[in-house]
């Protein structure tokens, strides 16, 4: 065989061979595309389980425990009325409300479902001492201006007036 002959017959099977590998790695491509969808399916599922377990957590400390569904109870008469033991007790579960919701919404839990952190805020303003709490921190916590704006107009239906301007101020994160 002559010299040219067997270069184009090399030449030919390697591009042959070339082709048979952008293939395989074509269809590795694929396949880890498939891959990657299903684990990130898997992880919002495992990620929306863990959000709705913290929140029952959450609502189910106050029927669990008789000392905090007591001071619960005293939410409705203002946080002006409570003694500094309860106050520090409410400030905390209700606390604990905003961080849990203000997580959810950075995580991106239901943002397409407005109706969701609607709920969660008539919950955590239900009464004068929610309202009060939300004025002086609450407001401050979420920190997320979609969601404050969720939150003041939860306020400002249940309170029947809008959201004072120094409302979370107060501790210094909203400007």
């Amino acid at each position: 065989m002559d010299t040219e002959l067997t270069v184009a017959v090399a030449q030919i099977l390697t591009g042959a061979a070339t082709l048979v590998v952008a293939f395989f790695l074509a269809g590795q491509l694929a396949l880890q595309r498939k891959v990657l969808s299903r684990a990130h399916e898997d992880a919002d599922r495992e990620l929306t389980l863990t959000s709705l377990g913290l929140f029952l957590q959450y609502l189910q400390s106050r029927t669990t425990s008789d000392s905090l569904r007591q001071l619960y109870a005293k939410r409705h008469e203002g946080l002006d009325n409570l003694d500094a033991s309860d106050l520090d007790g409410l400030s905390t579960h209700l606390r604990a409300g905003y961080l849990l919701t203000n997580t959810e919404w950075r995580l991106n839990r239901n943002r397409n479902l407005p109706g969701y952190y609607i709920k969660r805020f008539d919950g955590l303003m239900d009464s004068v001492g929610g309202r009060q709490y939300y004025v002086q921190s609450g407001r401050a916590i979420i920190n997320q201006p979609n969601l404050i704006e969720f939150a003041d107009d939860v306020y400002a239906k249940l309170e029947g007036n809008p959201v004072p301007e120094t409302a979370g101020k107060a501790i210094g994160f909203v400007s």
